[in-house]
């Protein structure tokens, strides 16, 4: 059985009602003083500080530059993503309340593993009525890669909960994050969706794959096994 659950939340168990593109198109030009497009849609699972640093790239922007104003970056972010969808409703997608209370349950702990900015998912997961569930959680703000984000999560997680890794499962919908998991020795559950097959998240290593979150019993007797 594991003791603690890290979710993707951003990525598996709400969505924007809206595309919000150009709330990171407004953090760019604010920080940076580019004017350029961005398609989130293209960044499936990618971290906030990883999709700035490849959109700034390709405008022909040094490493440096980029590097040096990542942290105001991120913290500007929650404000552009505010002034763009703060007002609009947040999709708590079919199933996830089910998963999160079928844990709860089974006396699992829930924790949240993001690459988006620490206020955004915060302010999400209030808005969706499912922040109770969670004990813990690790944000974009602790590094460009997942890598980053999962080694700053164990640390934390070792001194706040007393949880080594052996303890952790991570579920998530984006091979970067299953295979970044993986590497840092977590066991890892995949679901697919429509921008990741099941056959992606088993190539990226995940122990277990399941079509949407709505097989909470699966995903649950996995978890508590």
């Amino acid at each position: 059985m594991y003791k603690l659950v890290l979710f993707d939340v951003p990525n598996l168990l709400l969505a924007d009602s809206k595309d919000v593109s150009e709330y990171v198109s407004e953090s760019i030009r604010n920080i940076y003083g580019r004017v350029v497009p961005v398609d989130l849609g293209k960044y499936w699972g990618w971290t906030s500080q990883d999709i700035a640093e490849d959109v700034l790239l390709q405008s022909h922007m040094d490493n440096d530059e980029i590097n040096g104003k990542l942290k105001r970056y991120m913290e500007d972010l929650y404000y552009t993503y505010y002034n763009v969808a703060g007002h609009d409703r947040i999709v708590l997608l079919a199933g996830a309340r089910g998963l999160l209370a079928e844990l709860w349950k089974r006396n699992v702990q829930l924790g949240i593993v993001s690459g988006e900015a620490e206020k955004i998912t915060r302010f999400k997961v209030e808005k969706a009525g499912i922040r109770g569930f969670f004990k813990t959680g690790y944000f974009g703000e602790a590094g460009k890669t997942y890598s980053d984000i999962i080694e700053t999560a164990l640390k934390g997680i070792e001194s706040e909960l007393g949880i080594d890794k052996d303890g952790i499962l991570v579920v998530a919908g984006s091979v970067r994050l299953i295979r970044d998991a993986k590497e840092a020795g977590l066991a890892a559950l995949g679901v697919a969706n429509v921008n990741c097959s099941e056959a992606e998240l088993r190539a990226a290593g995940a122990d277990l794959t399941v079509k949407s979150i709505k097989e909470r019993k699966r995903i649950a007797d996995f978890a508590t096994e």
